[in-house]
């Protein structure tokens, strides 16, 4: 079996997944765990629930590795599965599991790209944006956190969450909107950065 590493690029993991090759399974599961895992904590308080949503998917993966179809975004995939899996595991219990209208526990990962903020001030800038996230509509927070935290397209929100590209669009612009309001006077050369062609296209 073909040793990775973090450099490995998505679809050459994939690729070797889907011919049986466990160190590539083995790789992506680790690459994506903590940020499925995540995500799930946006929906759901039971980490135990989360968990075992996140192991059913990676066991159906291996298990179905030869009949998994190829894919254009490996995150899309991922994301979209678990989402699939968590909130029919959400549906079966619905009295054990408190649903969170909050996004306090999102995390982003160490090489993911801070919202709104550069490098050098991400630390103390970072702990105001959870804030003012947290005072975001529930579906804002998500579309926000896909967009901006895990690098999903528009159109890629879109077929996720079931809703036409420029719904997805108008979202995170309603969004970012809010947090343009929300965003101490001192931090507005900040956001006045950001790229909104990457938003829409």
């Amino acid at each position: 079996m073909t040793t990775f590493s973090k450099h490995t690029d998505d679809a050459s993991l994939w690729n070797c997944f889907r011919q049986g090759d466990e160190n590539a399974y083995t790789e992506l599961a680790r690459r994506y765990y903590r940020i499925l895992y995540h995500y799930g904590q946006k929906f759901c308080s039971d980490q135990e629930l989360i968990e075992d949503a996140l192991q059913d998917l990676l066991v159906h993966l291996w298990l179905h590795r030869s009949t998994v179809g190829d894919t254009a975004s490996v995150k899309f995939y991922l994301i979209k599965s678990f989402r699939h899996r968590l909130f029919k595991a959400l549906k079966a219990a619905p009295a054990k599991v408190e649903i969170c209208d909050k996004v306090a526990q999102l995390h982003q990962e160490d090489s993911a790209e801070t919202l709104l903020i550069s490098e050098e001030t991400a630390s103390s800038r970072s702990s105001c944006i959870r804030q003012l996230m947290s005072r975001l509509p529930s579906r804002q927070q998500e579309v926000i956190y896909l967009r901006f935290y895990q690098n999903l397209k528009p159109e890629e929100i879109a077929k996720l969450l079931s809703i036409h590209p420029q719904s997805a669009s108008n979202i995170i612009q309603r969004a970012l909107g809010k947090l343009r309001e929300l965003w101490p006077a001192s931090a507005l050369l900040s956001i006045a950065a950001l790229s909104f062609s990457r938003i829409l296209f």
